[in-house]
């Protein structure tokens, strides 16, 4: 069984309450990745969101087939694998995360936490908005690094 406590240590899920996150706990399962496995490629069936317990992952975009790029490194208390909610034609990850430490992580299967939003619109809400927020800041990371690297 999962502590409420654990969930807390998520940014996305700070703001839900005990109520809330006593609804999640179901569907949740902790899975382990060893330094230097991918948690999901790019262009993979997007299957899970996942949010960070211990490690650190480096998600990365392909230059070409050979080269891969490290975008950013995200760590504990940070979500990662936001296509598995919000690709609902194809639900396709956009690119890669690899953990670049012992990594530990909740997971939840895209469709169950769609199924959870729909019986607690107001839980939806919260979560969707601070995905929204998350996405919103790694796009400004990106839009940096580009200036940099054109400038």
């Amino acid at each position: 069984m999962i502590e409420i406590t654990q969930f807390k240590s998520i940014r996305m899920l700070s703001y839900l309450t005990d109520e809330m996150l006593e609804k999640i706990e179901p569907i949740t399962t902790i899975v382990d990745y060893k330094a230097g496995e991918y948690i999901f490629r790019e262009g993979e069936y997007a299957e899970y969101l996942y949010s960070i317990l211990e490690g650190d992952v480096g998600l990365e975009t392909e230059k070409h087939s050979s080269k891969r790029i490290l975008v950013t490194k995200i760590t504990r208390g940070m979500t990662l694998g936001f296509s598995s909610l919000l690709d609902t034609d194809y639900r396709k990850y956009l690119g890669f995360a690899k953990a670049l430490t012992d990594t530990k992580l909740f997971a939840w299967k895209g469709v169950e936490m769609e199924k959870l939003f729909v019986r607690d619109y107001e839980m939806g809400f919260l979560i969707m908005r601070r995905i929204a927020n998350i996405i919103h800041k790694r796009l400004q990371i990106t839009m940096t690094q580009l200036v940099d690297i054109y400038q």
